[in-house]
């Protein structure tokens, strides 16, 4: 089985890259014969991305002209270099018209693999549309994996679960010390997935209910300056420090070797990659029950971690007092450590994966593909000349369209700004159905 992985190059930091480094090298060490390529343009690059993550070795393709034709051009000419390869797409919505385009010429014979890694409308509205090339879908978590059965019409033998990987400490770390508890809370400063903003009302009420605690968060985003300004009070305490970015190897040491409680406040989750890492050097969670928490069944009330309703300042504060008392602390760390250690190793995650991927060589090949859907013009030229001839143009005269953002450059969907509402829903109906987390 030869593999390769498509994946973009903006994004330095983060659960999916970091995902993505531990697979290929556990891949590799086993002998297969493996190929990372990322897209090297303005916004994504190449350098950057080799430099951050320099076992993946990657290898570019680019887009001259910046638009959705470049795009789909760029990626053909990376498959018919890898015309037998298992392809594994992560989050590059231009691999669906490009594979279409391939196979329907008879230029592409492998299988296409999407790593399914959100809880979003807009991705499961891609599996929808495009499952007629979509050879198999492999999710990160029970319930994204029970929607895309749900959502897509993918038939059931083409959905497989892998869960993510961290690496285990011997042993865990001893936590238990005097006050005060020390609080850390990792991952994007942003609202609308991560509920940052619930810290602050979080934290009143601990000092409401007389906790001593201090608060480290670790991470950076959009609601960071607003963020630091709702928790000025508690900065100018020294209660609360905002790090900023910290590259995975450094969390150990810096944060979860230094913490006795990671704090989760998501509104949903595929993991979380932290949750696990926090687990494995003994630390205990405090968790919302979190859209994607329920079916995955790793969080369980009172057990494994403690849990609060999402957005229930109160109820959390009151569950991150109650690890005042040292033997809770101490039963949810171990409990936690032996949790990672069974089902969230690298070692398991890795042959989750090998076992999803290799089922997916060999499942039958699907039958001749409709025909791609036109690409809509993108400007004066497109309209005059059609999109093929202008695409022809812009590379002649060296035009090239201007992105702003990195989702714009190389999209994650082919259907952005999809409402949200009636997928989550589901969502919430398939992973509480049975009661929630115990």
């Amino acid at each position: 089985m030869k593999l390769l992985y498509v994946a973009p190059s903006a994004y330095l930091l983060g659960g999916v890259q970091d995902w993505l480094a531990d697979l290929v090298a556990a891949q590799r060490r086993q002998g297969l014969a493996v190929t990372v390529a990322v897209p090297d343009d303005a916004i994504h690059r190449l350098a950057p991305y080799a430099q951050r993550y320099p076992q993946l070795d990657p290898v570019p393709f680019r887009n001259p002209t910046g638009s959705e034709t470049g795009r789909i051009q760029a990626l053909e000419r990376l498959l018919r270099d890898h015309p037998d390869h298992l392809v594994v797409g992560v989050n590059m919505a231009a691999l669906f018209p490009a594979v279409r385009r391939l196979r329907r010429r008879g230029s592409f014979r492998g299988r296409l693999v999407v790593s399914l890694h959100a809880i979003e409308a807009d991705y499961y509205a891609d599996l929808l549309a495009q499952r007629d090339i979509i050879d198999a879908v492999v999710a990160t978590n029970r319930l994204s994996e029970a929607l895309a059965r749900d959502w897509s019409s993918l038939a059931p033998d083409r959905l497989f679960y892998a869960p993510y990987g961290v690496p285990i400490a011997t042993a865990p770390l001893a936590k238990v010390r005097a006050a005060p508890l020390r609080i850390a809370w990792v991952g994007r400063l942003e609202q609308p997935q991560k509920r940052v903003n619930d810290l602050p009302a979080i934290l009143r009420a601990l000092e409401a209910r007389g906790v001593s605690f201090q608060l480290t968060i670790a991470g950076e985003g959009p609601a960071r300056p607003s963020l630091e300004q709702a928790l000025a009070p508690w900065i100018a305490r020294d209660l609360v420090t905002l790090t900023g970015s910290i590259p995975r190897q450094e969390l150990g040491k810096r944060v979860y070797g230094s913490h006795q409680v990671l704090l989760i406040t998501s509104h949903w989750e595929t993991g979380p990659i932290v949750a696990w890492e926090a687990m494995a050097a003994g630390m205990a969670v405090v968790s919302s029950r979190y859209v994607g928490s329920g079916l995955e069944g790793a969080l369980v009330h009172g057990r494994t971690a403690l849990l609060f309703p999402t957005g229930d300042a109160e109820a959390a504060a009151g569950q991150l007092a109650r690890l005042q008392q040292v033997d809770l602390l101490q039963e949810l760390a171990q409990a936690g450590f032996d949790l990672v250690q069974q089902r969230y190793s690298r070692g398991a995650s890795a042959a989750a994966w090998m076992a999803a991927l290799q089922a997916a060589a060999d499942l039958d090949p699907l039958a001749p593909p409709a025909p791609a859907a036109t690409v809509a013009p993108a400007g004066s030229l497109d309209r005059r000349l059609g999109v093929e001839r202008a695409e022809w143009a812009r590379r002649l005269l060296g035009r090239r369209f201007r992105h702003r953002e990195a989702g714009s450059e190389w999209p994650h969907s082919g259907h952005g700004g999809v409402d949200p509402s009636a997928l989550m829903e589901r969502a919430e109906g398939l992973d509480f159905a049975g009661g929630g987390h115990g």
